[in-house]
């Protein structure tokens, strides 16, 4: 036996499965996490002037920072000329999910090394952010590295 459906039926059937698909659409977009580089990117671009400088005074001196890899550890050996105190702070960026980034004060030892241990971080790209000020001289630098 043939069903026969009217135009109308049709109609309907139509609808309710558009808007099904719509509201399912609706919902899974809702459950997706979108990641924002900065959350107050706008106050950042404002003050971005200052990091350009911070980065042409790093050039200006000539050396920057080493990485070297070890086994679970990150070295990073700050320029020679920074042998008088200095402090700042390096943030550990993930681009791909904010929830991993890190920051850490710089403790460097006697030999100006700062050791990262990385064996909680997960595979994957990181950048390293390093902001420090020696002397009353501010320095930016951005280091990718792998594990």
């Amino acid at each position: 036996m043939k069903i026969k459906i009217n135009w109308g039926t049709g109609i309907l059937i139509f609808l309710v499965i558009f808007f099904i698909a719509i509201f399912s659409f609706v919902y899974f977009s809702f459950q997706l996490q979108i990641n924002l580089v900065e959350d107050d990117y706008y106050p950042k671009e404002i003050t971005y002037q200052k990091q350009i400088d911070k980065m042409h005074n790093l050039e200006v001196l000539g050396e920057k920072i080493s990485i070297r890899k070890e086994e679970g550890i990150l070295i990073l050996t700050f320029p020679e000329v920074h042998k008088s105190k200095f402090e700042g702070k390096i943030h550990i960026y993930r681009p791909s999910d904010a929830g991993m980034d890190k920051v850490l004060e710089i403790v460097t030892d006697q030999n100006n090394r700062q050791f990262i241990p990385v064996d909680q971080l997960i595979n994957g790209k990181y950048i390293l952010k390093i902001d420090w000020v020696c002397e009353g001289t501010g320095y930016y630098q951005e280091i990718v590295f792998i594990k």
